[in-house]
């Protein structure tokens, strides 16, 4: 391994250090907060600091001389690695000694090529276990010198109660927020804090929307969270095209499956303004525009109803095309307000609508599709209403027709830059290439208008009939928040007491058209679990001043790493991580159910979550005792099992038939109704007639069906507030109109690039980032992306150090200049801790809009304001050249 030196909480290797470099702006003044935050976590920063210069970096040995040295003695055993990454992948791990020599993938699923799956991170993951940098003891904050120190677990305990009890007792329970990630990765043990949270009325922060993963177009057109495909059904597809995602390096355990779909005679299509790994392993790589995607979708869904190519069969029977509006107000005709209709008995969270059929008017059942054959899609008449005044009323089909004459291919190629040929050759394939499958990626989703691109793309799927068949549909493969059996029997205690409040409003304050419950003192305490908002989240410097200004004042972490958050917090409580106990792992992405298998006990004093939060919920709610396994930290995987076992027994008809014993023997499929091997997303939609939405786990059916009244796929919106910024059809926005200039019209010439932050090979987000093997592989330095052009013009060199600035943040990192690249952009790979960026956050720049469509309803982690990371401009200037940086970063 190469030497290295320290620089400012940057590790560099030695020969391309920034000697001297003090990081300063263009004035002289030193970097912002730097004082204020050293002088808060400065023991102990120092201390983890210190580790990443020496012994973390130098003192673990090459992952060959592991190999090469493997103990001829000690056991394998199988379990899963399960961070924040959607791929749950089977492993074995070598045991002697109560460590963890070496790690494997485990190659046993039933199914071939899911075999064999895994990557070097998840491989390296015992040098994080064993590292030096292992939480191994609690850890509560001295009140006199500031630092975080090692204590005993009823002092731990006792304190993290106190100080709860005092933020409950003073502004009320709602104003202690919990962050956790993230369900899909555990049931068990991370399902222990959400059992907690349900029982004391603290308020959960949705992931989904904190982390920028929620794709809102499912709710706005599908009614549900969300319905992928599971990743092994790529391989079933024939035409593939990729928004905004690069699976080749985010989805690695699976990415094999889009070269079986080449190998099998299909084409996979990537959109991308850069050129990716994805990109190069696709049939065409498309070099769209950033932030274009709706506008493409819409060009290719005019041409494909322009020319008759679509599915008029499958628009009339499933989606709303075909039901009238009253063109004076936008809003859907309803069927009791018409003469002469008989209306079926529906739900109260269903509404009749009206359609016609031989040029009469019928009433359109929302509770069975299919159910009135052969519904005109063409509308453009007048009714006649009960109370004797008469309408112009078109079908949605019109409407949909008139909003796209303007996005012709020569449009949609003015605003995206992909040639109008190119548009028409996809949209002709769209229709004519079957089973074809879109994948929306958190790039595309990430920006303040995202959810116009869901919408636009799934006109693509449903105008060509491309739902509920095998290896077709469109997906979202962000987070692992979808629950896929039911988990109340553990996660929702008797009696709960739940509520939930997104995080924006904490930023932003209270909105006129906000819906989202959000507590009367804002959040005063944070409790959070395996995340690292205080590193991660784009809400990260707001965090830490609110911390150092007291504004927020308890945090209290669950983690096995030395994080930025838990230098932050009050209390750190030392957990297993996931090779030290039993959890339940099931993914959105992933048909097996697995354990993770406690195949080492956690060193010194780390404890299971369970066990932890039984011992808060005893001292929080000594009244809820009973509803807690009362065990000892040795009889927690005891617990633990007991547990697993409910959850299976009560989780209704996709793992029922699953039973402990099983798991232990390896990966069990889950059970789903459609025939076949593999899950269809919308089946018993598009093949039985019953309506949308899917259920969207935990929340009751009502609440989420009543987002598609209609029981329909409805690209139509008739809620006021769609009508208000004419939204009602998916449309196409530009980027940072309703953001960057609305808050300041000057920004595009201040700050004239756009800021994308991308996921990382080397890391989960910021999983890995102290991983040794990883900082390897980056040479130790945090890289900034840009256009070799745009660097020529800002005089800038490869290797130079820069900043990529705004006015509410920066960030300092090597220079890489990628020919790939689209210009206006620069780029850096998120997930670097700040102690290898000179103590700065690399989403210091970004901030949490609020789209005032994501407030019309509000259901934590499906319907709620999502965090927009791209919607942010910046500048970039030079730090120091780069000399002899070049040969490293070229």
């Amino acid at each position: 391994m190469k030497e290295t030196e320290h620089i400012k909480g940057r590790t560099l290797p030695v020969n391309d250090t920034l000697a001297g470099h003090d990081i300063s702006d263009e004035h002289g003044a030193p970097a912002p907060h730097g004082v204020s935050r050293r002088a808060f976590v400065g023991g102990l920063a120092a201390t983890t600091c210190a580790l990443a210069a020496g012994g973390m970096i130098a003192g673990i040995p090459a992952a060959k001389s592991l190999a090469e040295n493997a103990p001829s003695e000690g056991m394998w055993v199988r379990t899963t690695c399960a961070p924040n990454c959607t791929g749950s992948c089977g492993m074995k791990a070598f045991v002697k000694d109560g460590q963890i020599k070496m790690v494997s993938q485990a190659a046993d699923y039933p199914y071939e090529h899911y075999n064999p799956r895994g990557c070097l991170k998840g491989l390296s993951i015992n040098t994080m276990i064993h590292g030096p940098e292992r939480l191994t003891k609690p850890l509560v904050r001295n009140a006199q010198t500031g630092k975080m120190e090692q204590t005993s677990w009823e002092n731990a305990l006792d304190t993290a109660a106190s100080k709860l009890q005092e933020i409950a007792r003073k502004y009320g329970p709602d104003s202690i927020g919990v962050i956790w990630q993230v369900q899909g990765t555990g049931h068990i043990q991370k399902g222990s804090l959400i059992r907690l949270t349900k029982s004391l009325g603290w308020s959960a922060i949705g992931g989904y929307e904190l982390n920028g993963d929620l794709p809102m177009f499912w709710p706005e057109t599908f009614g549900c969270q969300s319905e992928e495909l599971e990743s092994y059904a790529w391989e079933d597809s024939r035409y593939t095209l990729i928004f905004g995602s690069n699976p080749m390096v985010t989805r690695l355990p699976d990415s094999h499956f889009l070269n079986f779909s080449r190998e099998a005679g299909g084409k996979v299509v990537c959109f991308d303004p850069n050129y990716s790994a994805t990109a190069e392993k696709s049939t065409d790589w498309v070099q769209i525009k950033p932030d274009t995607d709706a506008a493409f979708a819409l060009a290719a869904a005019r041409y494909i109803i322009e020319n008759n190519l679509h599915d008029k069969e499958f628009c009339a029977n499933f989606t709303d095309l075909p039901l009238l509006i009253n063109t004076n107000t936008g809003k859907r005709v309803l069927a009791r307000d018409v003469p002469g209709l008989t209306l079926p008995s529906v739900p109260e969270y269903r509404e009749v609508y009206v359609a016609l059929k031989n040029g009469a008017p019928v009433c359109v059942d929302p509770e069975h599709l299919g159910s009135t054959p052969d519904l005109q899609l063409e509308v453009n008449t007048q009714l006649t209403l009960k109370n004797g005044s008469t309408i112009p009323v078109k079908s949605s089909m019109v409407l949909l027709r008139e909003s796209l004459a303007p996005c012709t291919l020569e449009w949609g190629e003015s605003i995206t830059g992909v040639p109008a040929k190119t548009i028409k050759t996809i949209a002709h394939n769209c229709a004519t290439i079957k089973p074809l499958h879109i994948i929306l990626g958190g790039s595309a989703i990430q920006w303040h208008h995202g959810d116009l691109k869901g919408r636009a793309c799934s006109l693509l799927v449903a105008l060509t009939g491309n739902l509920g068949k095998l290896g077709a549909g469109i997906s979202t493969y962000v987070g692992q928040y979808k629950t896929r059996f039911k988990a109340a029997s553990w996660l929702v205690p008797p009696n709960p007491n739940a509520t939930s409040a997104p995080f924006h409003y904490a930023v932003n304050g209270r909105t006129p058209t906000m819906s989202a419950t959000f507590p009367k003192s804002g959040f005063k305490a944070l409790v959070v679990g395996w995340g690292n908002p205080f590193e991660q989240h784009n809400v990260a410097n707001w965090l830490r001043t609110a911390r150092e200004k007291g504004d927020l004042e308890c945090v209290i972490s669950f983690d096995f790493q030395q994080t930025k958050t838990v230098e932050y917090s009050d209390v750190a409580f030392a957990c297993a991580s996931w090779y030290e106990k039993t959890e339940l792992v099931i993914t959105p992405l992933h048909p097996w159910v697995q354990l993770e298998r406690p195949l080492v006990d956690p060193p010194g004093e780390a404890r299971p979550e369970l066990w932890i939060c039984k011992e808060l919920a005893n001292r929080l709610a000594p009244e809820r005792k009973n509803q807690w396994p009362q065990c000892t930290p040795e009889q927690a995987e005891s617990a633990a099992e007991d547990v697993l076992a409910t959850l299976l027994k009560n989780g209704g008809p996709t793992i029922e038939h699953i039973t402990v014993d099983d798991l232990k023997k390896g990966p069990c499929k889950l059970a789903h109704a459609n025939p076949g091997e593999k899950a269809i997303p919308f089946y018993a939609q598009i093949h039985e007639g019953k309506p949308f939405p899917t259920v969207s786990r935990p929340n009751p059916y009502p609440k989420t069906a009543k987002f598609v009244k209609s029981g329909r796929i409805e690209f139509y919106k008739d809620e006021d507030r769609f009508l208000q910024f004419k939204e009602q059809l998916p449309c196409y926005k530009p980027a940072f109109v309703d953001t960057e200039l609305k808050a300041d019209p000057d920004a595009l010439k201040k700050f004239p690039f756009a800021y994308v932050t991308r996921n990382s090979l080397f890391r989960v987000h910021s999983t890995y980032s102290n991983n040794p093997f990883m900082l390897e592989l980056q040479n130790n330095t945090p890289k900034a992306f840009m256009n070799p052009h745009d660097a020529e013009e800002k005089g800038l060199h490869q290797g130079d150090v820069v900043e990529v600035y705004n006015d509410r943040g920066r960030i300092s990192a090597a220079l890489v200049c990628d020919p790939g690249m689209a210009p206006g952009q620069v780029i850096f790979d998120q997930g670097w801790w700040s102690r290898y960026t000179g103590e700065e956050s690399y989403n210091s720049l970004i901030f949490p809009w609020i789209n005032p469509i994501h407030e019309i309803y509000y259901m934590s982690s499906v319907w709620s304001p999502n965090m927009a990371w791209n919607e942010c401009l910046c500048n970039v200037r030079l730090l120091e050249a780069g000399g002899a940086r070049k040969e490293v970063m070229s």
